[in-house]
């Protein structure tokens, strides 16, 4: 007799359910939890990394062959120095089951074997290790972490009393950056700013200075955390830079000059060809000679020996006179980031170089036959620093005019 269409699937479904029961009252006898063996072809590690740079070292396993077997602790070691995750700690704990490309972020420090070992419930793997090799010299490297102060196009940077600070641009922020950490921490801002941008500065005898679009001077002493307002440049900011108007910060581009030679201080220029000299003894501003072109975008200004380089120009400080560059420093011509004190000369980039300039020449440094790492930027502008063993370029401009957030470094350690 054949059942009604109803009843049959009733009987289906209750036939189901009780297979089902039963099925999962008993465990397959091929279901098995493993932490062994590991192989070479179970971990991926970069084998040469940069120093503060990530690496991410990956784990392919199949832990068990059931899918709800708990955990299994990746548990890992280094034998040189370096972050993992974040912190000092070396233990991980992975999802259950298939541990397919589980990734540990290294901040590499120093060169060292990095290894892992598994356990899943009662057993525990071999340990297997892979060796990293750190580069340190002559080695530029974007770093992971974004600048902590926003995005902007231009910001000033300087070196005050042994340690590199940056900030504000279109902010009123300002950081120290440590080279121990790798972290930017927070100092005093200017108070009671409003619609404030800052483009330029320098430092003199180990006080810092910084130029407003207000046209104030503030100083910043980095031993009270503390700005004082030293008063107000003879003419208004905005048109020695002419970058735009406040509303159209995204307009700002032209790179604004600040360096300090000699005891004195020196901004103007932007996309004009006004430049001011400051004399802290005196808290007294002296507009010198015009610049015989102006500024353009991609332009590198510095200071040297006696000398302004801005972009294809040079301004000898003692004869208050220009004059045309043996050296076009700008992006258009390969230069990038920027130049920078460095171990008694100067530093920068050409054509992916990273190269020297002593007044006269500008060198290759010798990479004694390095490959990785030893490239400097191409296609970027915009203030650097230098302390100890780093060279510090945070949100330089590429070509573009783009804003970047993180900051480029050079270590030569």
């Amino acid at each position: 007799m054949r059942l009604p269409i109803p009843a049959l699937l009733k009987s289906i479904f209750i036939f189901c359910l009780a297979w089902s029961i039963h099925s999962c009252m008993e465990e397959p006898e091929d279901c098995q939890v493993t932490a062994e063996p590991l192989t070479n072809d179970n971990l991926t590690v970069p084998e040469h990394v940069v120093y503060r740079g990530v690496g991410a070292p990956k784990i392919t396993y199949l832990s068990s062959t059931c899918s709800d077997d708990g955990t299994t602790d990746a548990s890992w070691r280094y034998s040189g120095e370096a972050v993992f995750n974040g912190t000092t700690s070396f233990t991980n704990v992975l999802p259950p089951s298939t541990l397919s490309d589980q990734p540990a972020a290294f901040e590499f420090i120093s060169s060292g074997t990095v290894c892992v070992q598994l356990t899943s419930r009662d057993r525990t793997s071999a340990e297997l290790c892979k060796e990293v090799k750190v580069h340190k010299d002559h080695v530029w490297n974007t770093y992971h972490k974004e600048f902590p102060g926003g995005a902007t196009r231009l910001q000033v940077t300087m070196t005050i009393d042994g340690d590199v600070y940056s900030g504000f641009g279109m902010f009123n922020n300002w950081y120290r950056f440590d080279t121990t950490t790798f972290e930017w921490n927070p100092r005093a801002s200017i108070p009671n700013l409003i619609g404030f941008n800052a483009f330029a500065g320098f430092s003199i005898n180990n006080i810092g200075y910084l130029v407003g679009n207000n046209s104030k001077l503030y100083a910043y002493d980095s031993n009270s955390d503390s700005w004082i307002d030293k008063g107000t440049l003879p003419v208004l900011v905005s048109t020695i830079l002419n970058l735009g108007a406040f509303d159209n910060r995204d307009e700002y581009a032209y790179p604004v000059l600040g360096v300090s030679e000699g005891g004195k201080g020196y901004f103007g220029i932007g996309n004009q060809d006004r430049l001011f000299e400051y004399d802290p003894a005196s808290n007294e501003w002296t507009e010198l000679a015009k610049k015989p072109v102006k500024g353009i975008v991609g332009d590198h200004s510095f200071a040297y020996n006696g000398k302004i380089y801005c972009g294809n120009h040079v301004f000898n400080i003692a004869s208050g006179t220009w004059s045309k560059g043996t050296q076009n420093f700008n992006i258009a011509t390969g230069f990038s980031p920027t130049f920078v004190p460095f171990k008694g000369v100067m530093y920068g980039g050409l054509a992916g170089k990273t190269s020297i300039f002593d007044g006269q020449n500008i060198t290759a440094i010798d990479w004694n036959g390095a490959s990785q790492f030893v490239r400097s930027p191409l296609q970027l502008h915009g203030n650097g620093a230098a302390t100890g063993n780093f060279i510090i370029h945070p949100r330089v401009i590429n070509a573009s005019g783009k804003a970047e957030t993180r900051m480029v470094y050079y270590v030569d350690r």
